[in-house]
Formats: structure tokens, C-alpha cells, sequence
């Protein structure tokens, strides 16, 4: 699955600053309603859900990144969005580090071969050390989207 196929640029929030990992889920949600990705209404629900999902296990995978996500009936296609803190924070991430990316990864209900691809495809950037300081030395969303791009095999 290419993962930059998945984003949504207009809904990155390089600058958050979230109270909590419950607010942070909420801004990158609200960034896509304000995207135009889905609606206000569609937006609540899929906050609820993705949150929901967060309180049975932090999807805080280790290294500076968490991955807060959900199969939902809300979406007809994947969705991807990034969220930079800068400095991080705590999203109780497996490893006991701050967090500094947020993956919010959002996949329709039936799609479960997509949404374990895509989640896939993230945690290998992750569990790479050099693509993962990429990863979060990312500051806008055009270096998002080129990282993604490069590791996707797309040439320029």
C-alpha cells in the first residue's frame, strides 16, 4: 500500500500542542472535518471510536510515534494524517518515551487486508531507526508527504 496515496496534507497539523492524547486524537480529527474530509457529525463519531480503541491499548509504539487508529463505518477509503509535537508528549507510548508523531489512521469497517497493510507499511518506518528520525525530523507536510513518497518507490 502506498501510504502517501492515503493522506490527507490539508489535515496535517505540524504545530500541535495537545493537553492530552485524547485532545491530540480530537485535533487531527477536526483537521480532517476541516479538510473537508468527512462531517462535523461524521467527525464526532470517528473521534469516539478512535478513542475508544486508544483506551483498550495505547497505540504509542515506541520511538518518538503512536499510531491512534480505527476501522470504522464512518470512511469509505483509508485515511492517513500526521500530527507533530514539537518536544513531544506523553501518549503512554510502550517504550515510556514522548511521543513527537502522531499517525492517525482511519480505515473502512470491512477493509481489515487495508487497514493491517497500511499499519504494516507505518511500523516498518518506524522500526527502522534512520527512516524514523526522518520520520520525525519532519516539520511541514510537504517533507510528510516526500518521506512517504521516497519510501513508497515514487521517484520525483
Amino acid at each position: 500500500m502506498a501510504l502517501h496515496d492515503q493522506c490527507i496534507p490539508e489535515a496535517f497539523l505540524c504545530d500541535l500542542e495537545p493537553a492530552d492524547k485524547e485532545d491530540a486524537i480530537r485535533q487531527l480529527v477536526d483537521a480532517l472535518v476541516g479538510a473537508d474530509v468527512f462531517t462535523t457529525r461524521k467527525g464526532n463519531a470517528i473521534a469516539k471510536e478512535v478513542i475508544e480503541r486508544e483506551r483498550q491499548a495505547s497505540t504509542g509504539i515506541g520511538s518518538g510515534v503512536a499510531i491512534p487508529h480505527a476501522r470504522t463505518k464512518a470512511v469509505d477509503r483509508v485515511i492517513l494524517t500526521f500530527g507533530r509535537v514539537a518536544g513531544g508528549f506523553d501518549f503512554a507510548a510502550t517504550d515510556g518515551r514522548k511521543v513527537s508523531v502522531i499517525c492517525l489512521l482511519l480505515t473502512p469497517a470491512a477493509a481489515a487486508d487495508d487497514h493491517l497493510a497500511a499499519m504494516k507499511s507505518i511500523v516498518a518506518i518506524v522500526r527502522d531507526n534512520y527512516q524514523c528520525k526522518r520520520l520525525i525530523g519532519c516539520k511541514t507536510p510537504e517533507s510528510f508527504i516526500g518521506l512517504l513518497k521516497e519510501l513508497d518507490g515514487v521517484k520525483s
